[in-house]
């Protein structure tokens, strides 16, 4: 799945739940988490009306998940890719739901004393 990465030095549960409210702030459902999680997963839009109304009602679904390495802490948002259902305009949507996300996520993080050392596209 495509997505983007945040490298940031803020603790890496700190970093989920901020992201876990940033998700939920925008209108996102989610799936719990627990003290020792490392990923939740961030839906919006529905499966049929993605399929009725293709491009212009794609369905975002996003997992986010953090990892702890040595020297950075590592955010990761992997998006869907609902070409088959929405064709390329719903694959762009999806894609800018994906930059809101990240960007609140951003905002969230550093609100929390944190700051994003990189940003990087896969």
């Amino acid at each position: 799945m495509p997505g983007l990465k945040l490298l940031t030095q803020l603790d890496p549960q700190t970093c989920l739940k901020a992201a876990w409210r940033s998700a939920q702030d925008l209108g996102y459902s989610v799936t719990a988490i627990e003290d020792q999680s490392k990923r939740f997963t961030a839906k919006k839009g529905s499966l049929i009306a993605s399929v009725l109304g293709g491009p212009l009602a794609p369905q975002s679904v996003f997992q986010i998940t953090v990892e702890s390495y040595p020297d950075t802490n590592e955010l990761s948002i992997e998006r869907n890719d609902p070409w088959l259902s929405s064709g390329k305009i719903g694959v762009n949507k999806v894609k800018r739901n994906a930059d809101d996300l990240a960007s609140a996520i951003v905002c969230a993080i550093e609100k929390a004393g944190g700051t994003i050392t990189e940003r990087k596209e896969y």
